[in-house]
């Protein structure tokens, strides 16, 4: 006589033996009614995963773009299968921030503690005397340790590194910020595992920039990479459980019921091209490779004039040391209708200071503007405290948080919408599109610096410009 496995033992041990089959109902416990459309490329991180789970792969790396599961998948139902089946592992768990990790680390909680859960790994008990939102400890001796990359974790080993996420998109184009990123890794990740020969890192990121730390630690070949382009690029051979494999042809859409093919291009065209290249295709150095080209400005219409334009802003950016041989100090003067963005002069000279401020003057004369936005750095201090006193109204000061590229870097998607536009000649047209063509690599820089310092302010919205209709509904 044959023996029937009842129903609900089939499901504990399908849940038990089988990631993908566990994924899909932890999914249903987190998001409740929300359907998981299941896809190949979830299969293919469960493979990989179980592979982890067995030992056979110690460094792994899963790049693939934003908004496709990948967290839940590989640092939530994952860690919490892992803790299932191996009560007494010790997982370290790190993310670009402690608010982050925690949120992975309740979710976790929360499948640990569901009763399928429960039924499913009935030996997985967790020490009530020992929890916290980072910290899951098991009456085995496991843990699930949560933290921030730049957290403190001395004194704690783990059998599993997962690193999920572990720089900022707005902190990619600093290379101190790689840098120390990199460094956290060096020193406090490889070195935290209890077994070094047995321990597995796994590395979960969508790419920023070619020199993150997936860049920085590709070259080794150490590791085994799951690269996963929204838009695939190349044929690739993606292996899958069983012995399978699933073959990616060029313009395959990783999702096509979650992200569609236009859907894609409506992303692309939000965040640029830069931006797209990066975190979603996985290859941050798009073609041509500069941060700003030259083809993205356009022409400003030659019957425009001075009152046609719903606002006009001014941005200065002053020489550090007023008179040095090599700094010049800018005046850009710009003009806003509707989405555009006009560049209708550039003012760029050495100055000593009283020359500085006679110009200044004078610009604010010939222009009306209704906003004057200065960096307040150096000499820029008194120049903003000068133009408050000649008439308080419509100046503001800017004090830089990010550097130069990290600044550029997070306008370029006005750009690239062809929102700019200059004049169809100038005498420093040529000028200002070399120095832009070169950026960051070039000799000068300031007129960038003044164009990234103008795009930045009219992202605040001053009250100054509310009247225009790009700040309006």
């Amino acid at each position: 006589m044959t023996s029937l496995i009842p129903p609900a033992e089939a499901a504990r041990l399908l849940y038990r033996d089988n990631l993908m089959s566990y994924v899909i109902r932890a999914f249903r416990e987190l998001r409740g009614d929300v359907p998981l459309d299941v896809a190949l490329y979830m299969r293919a991180i469960c493979h990989l995963l179980e592979r982890i789970e067995r030992g056979e792969v110690k460094r792994a790396m899963i790049l693939m773009p934003p908004r496709h599961l990948k967290s839940t998948i590989a640092n939530v139902a994952f860690t919490a299968w892992l803790m299932g089946r191996h009560p007494g592992a010790r997982i370290l768990s790190l993310s670009y921030g402690s608010d982050l990790a925690e949120g992975f680390s309740r979710d976790v909680r929360r499948l640990i503690e569901a009763p399928w859960h429960r039924a499913v790994f009935p030996e997985l008990l967790l020490d009530p005397r020992r929890a916290s939102a980072s910290e899951l400890r098991t009456t085995a001796g496991g843990y699930r340790m949560a933290r921030s990359m730049g957290g403190a974790i001395t004194g704690f080993g783990g059998d599993f590194a997962i690193i999920d996420d572990p720089m900022k998109a707005e902190d990619a184009q600093s290379e101190t910020q790689r840098d120390a990123v990199y460094k956290r890794y060096r020193e406090t990740t490889v070195s935290r595992l209890d077994k070094p020969i047995h321990g597995a890192i796994l590395l979960i990121m969508q790419r920023l920039h070619e020199d993150d730390l997936a860049g920085r630690l590709l070259p080794s070949g150490d590791w085994e990479i799951l690269e996963l382009p929204a838009i695939e690029t190349r044929v690739r051979e993606v292996p899958l459980p069983g012995g399978a494999t699933w073959t990616r042809c060029p313009d395959d859409i990783l999702a096509p019921t979650h992200m569609d093919r236009e859907t894609l291009g409506r992303v692309r065209r939000e965040v640029g091209s830069k931006t797209f290249e990066a975190q979603y295709q996985q290859s941050p150095t798009p073609a041509g490779g500069s941060i700003i080209r030259p083809e993205w400005f356009g022409t400003i219409p030659a019957n425009l004039r001075r009152k046609d334009y719903e606002a006009i802003v001014q941005s200065w950016d002053t020489a550090s040391v007023p008179g040095e041989s090599n700094d010049y100090s800018v005046c850009t003067t710009w003009g806003l209708k509707g989405n555009y963005i006009d560049l209708l002069d550039v003012h760029r000279e050495q100055h000593i200071y009283p020359e500085l401020r006679q110009a200044a003057f004078k610009l604010r004369q010939t222009w009306a503007p209704h906003l004057i936005v200065v960096e307040t750095q150096d000499v820029g201090r008194s120049l903003y405290a000068d133009l408050l006193r000649q008439n308080h109204r419509g100046v503001r000061g800017f004090s830089p948080r990010h550097d130069k590229v990290q600044r550029m870097s997070a306008q370029t998607v006005k750009l690239e919408r062809k929102e700019g536009r200059l004049p169809h000649d100038a005498l420093w047209k040529e000028g200002f599109l070399s120095e832009v063509a070169s950026f960051p690599n070039g000799k000068h820089d300031d007129q960038v610096d003044t164009m990234s310092q103008l795009l930045y302010a009219l992202d605040r919205q001053p009250g100054e410009l509310r009247h225009c209709s790009r700040f309006k509904g």
